[in-house]
């Protein structure tokens, strides 16, 4: 090739190379005048990241400031799989620190996660942790995590709840409350590498989390743990498959302790049957037996449709509506309405509801809140069933007079005596006492009582609780119901169970329940239980069953509470 030819060619080549370097020049002074911001702004956002600055989640206290459920920090163990250079080494290391295999560690590394980082051991204590960071190992490090805990133990588990492992409330008031209880996360800005991983901290000033509310009981832990032992003691002797017990301050309607058995560990809520983690105080409505009695007396005797001094001729014992046959456990001859209630009669009861009718019948249930929700903050609360009146038959006006054809819950039914306890004045229960912030100061309380409605005339109801319930315990089938130092007054009830189906009342099968309240002339607690299957050989009516347990409650409470027994005299001595 000649000389002349190859200048030519190179500058060809060096024409074609300028000319492209001109392009390019040129894309380049159009990207940056065009695109600059977009890709700057592009970069940054790539380069930036946040970090949780996780809140820290309220408590819940007993009404007098004992901690029922608290919130702790307890670190994570965790392994770099990119920066592990020899697996069995660090397997073995850790498993000296963690009380783990060697072996189940090493697999654990040798399995393909779909994170590099892997989780070894979850919420170790802090000696545990200490020991981990003097292995001074580049591949393993430790992350807080909130462990939510409950020094109580299964106390107050139905009504408190848990926390699941994401830090949501998933039962109770945990769940009921968790916008309260969960605060609002801080966050803090980071400088991030290509790979996403955290340089640095940001220029900008953090953003502080806001921890969460504190939530305050009407509960109270002592009274609790009475009751709980009373109730767990009656279930175990009568060999019973499961109980409720709730102590309710009648003056304000203030939910003082609510038990239901069996119960679970909130700790670990998993290990339990589902069915043992639900609050049956307030989700399991049933047929609520003779207890219902006293409901039905009070429009009974406010509308005139039998009188204190009337007698009704109860038929020995049996007696006859159309071809259904009605039988009093005891056979009566006369009985005024003290001894029909203090004797618990279905005869008589049938025959007053008769000259009452479904109409009245139907309203008197729905004016004491049968049928619809008491309003109580736990959550899963049941509305129980009233069924509509153009439902209801002939026979349906002596099966409700005695609490049948009906389902009410232990909320609904121990608010209504709590009614007739408080001169007539029926009113929303509650388990909160307030809300609290952070700082210690209150944010909300609730400690007015909150009035639904008047059921009954005030002396209407002071004859039904002072007369009539009072002799239920003196005299009738709540003799067991009786405590050294105080008046009490109360009713019990028995209700045949249904099979699961609700369709045929199975064999056998019963609940035993009393609702009662002491001292008598200014009743402080009202307390309920209810029994279900006992052992139908060693006892299943409410006065022997349950009737002995509320009588534990009532005493202990009573005296833990410091309220003067009846029996107190004027100058301070007793008789």
């Amino acid at each position: 090739m000649s000389d002349q030819r190859q200048r030519t060619l190179a500058i060809v080549l060096l024409s074609c190379v300028m000319a492209v370097l001109v392009a390019l020049g040129g894309r380049l002074a159009y990207v940056k005048a065009t695109y600059s911001v977009k890709l700057l702004a592009s970069s940054h956002k790539q380069r930036a990241g946040r970090s949780v600055i996780p809140a820290r989640r309220g408590s819940i206290l007993d009404c007098r400031g004992r901690v029922l459920a608290t919130s702790r920090r307890m670190p994570d163990v965790f392994v770099d799989a990119a920066l592990v250079k020899d697996r069995k080494k660090v397997a073995e290391v850790l498993a000296s620190r963690l009380n783990l295999s060697a072996d189940r560690i090493e697999k654990k590394l040798k399995d393909k996660p779909k994170s590099r980082f892997i989780t070894i051991a979850r919420r170790v204590d802090h000696i545990t942790a200490d020991a981990v960071k003097e292995l001074h190992l580049s591949s393993v490090g430790l992350v807080d995590q909130e462990v939510r805990d409950y020094p109580l133990g299964e106390s107050m588990a139905h009504v408190l709840g848990f926390v699941g492992r994401e830090g949501n409330g998933q039962e109770g008031l945990e769940l009921a409350f968790n916008d309260q209880l969960a605060g609002k996360n801080g966050k803090r800005l980071t400088v991030r590498d290509a790979r996403r991983r955290a340089l640095r901290y940001g220029d900008a000033a953090p953003q502080p989390p806001i921890d969460g509310n504190h939530i305050v009981l009407t509960l109270d832990a002592e009274i609790q743990r009475i009751t709980e032992e009373s109730l767990a003691d009656s279930i175990a002797e009568f060999s019973a498959e499961s109980g409720i017990a709730i102590v309710m301050d009648p003056t304000n309607a203030s939910v003082l302790a609510m038990c239901s058995v069996p119960t679970f560990d909130p700790r670990d809520p998993g290990s339990s049957p589902s069915g043992d983690r639900r609050n049956r105080c307030v989700t399991d409505p049933t047929e609520p037996g003779s207890t219902f009695k006293p409901i039905i007396a009070s429009e009974a005797l406010a509308g005139k449709f039998v009188s204190r001094t009337e007698r009704i001729n109860t038929h020995n014992g049996i007696y006859r509506i159309g071809s259904r046959r009605i039988i009093d456990s005891k056979p009566f001859a006369d009985l005024d309405i003290r001894g029909i209630i203090t004797h618990s009669s279905n005869i008589g009861m049938s025959i007053i509801a008769t000259r009452m009718g479904n109409p009245m019948l139907h309203e008197t249930i729905r004016r004491f809140g049968f049928g619809a929700l008491t309003g109580i903050e736990c959550p899963g609360e049941n509305r129980g069933l009233v069924r509509p009146l153009k439902k209801w038959t002939n026979m349906s006006t002596a099966s409700v007079s005695f609490g049948y054809e009906i389902s009410v819950t232990p909320i609904q039914l121990i608010t209504s005596f709590a009614a007739l306890f408080n001169d007539g004045w029926l009113l929303k229960p509650h388990v909160v006492k307030a809300i609290v912030g952070p700082d210690g100061q209150v944010v909300t309380s609730y400690d007015k009582p909150e009035v639904v409605r008047r059921v009954v005339s005030e002396e209407v109801a002071n004859y039904l609780t002072k007369d009539l319930m009072r002799s239920v315990v003196t005299h009738g089938g709540g003799r067991r119901a009786k405590i050294p130092g105080y008046a009490v007054a109360g009713k019990t009830g028995t209700a045949k169970l249904t099979y699961k189906d609700r369709r045929k009342y199975e064999p056998g099968a019963y609940m035993g329940a009393f609702v009662g309240a002491a001292p008598v002339e200014a009743p402080r607690i009202v307390v309920l239980v209810m029994i279900r299957r006992p052992d139908a050989k060693k006892g299943y009516y409410g006065g022997k069953i349950s009737a002995p347990a509320a009588a534990r409650i009532m005493s202990r409470t009573l005296a833990y509470m410091d309220v003067p027994r009846d029996d107190v005299i004027a100058d301070g001595t007793r008789n």
